[in-house]
């Protein structure tokens, strides 16, 4: 995003986590993972008032890899049909707006 023009935009409360692993975060279990992954990006990211146990989770490895995919608002309804026709998980985390960098609210 940070050459694009536009600003990611992601819902803290709409990440998806493993089981168990807010509770692991919120008990202050950190990976070698998370703590590379906020030096490098952390930056870029306006966390604003996300809670650090959440944080956390956005920037470990083993809970914030997947795919991600953007696209236009109005082929999202068609993205997430296919996927549940087919029994995938689909989780829609955030939008993608005028601006710059990547904000977690």
């Amino acid at each position: 995003a940070s050459r694009s023009g536009v600003r990611a935009v992601l819902d803290a409360g709409s990440l998806p986590a493993m089981s168990g692993a807010l509770a692991a975060a919120a008990a202050g279990v950190r990976t070698g993972g998370d703590s590379r992954n906020r030096d490098f990006a952390e930056r870029h990211v306006d966390i604003g008032a996300v809670p650090d146990d959440v944080v956390a989770l956005a920037y470990d490895p083993q809970t914030a890899g997947g795919l991600l995919v953007s696209l236009p608002a109005e082929k999202a309804a068609v993205l997430e049909a296919t996927f549940s026709a087919a029994g995938l998980f689909l989780q829609r985390i955030g939008r993608v707006e005028s601006g710059t960098g990547v904000a977690l609210g």
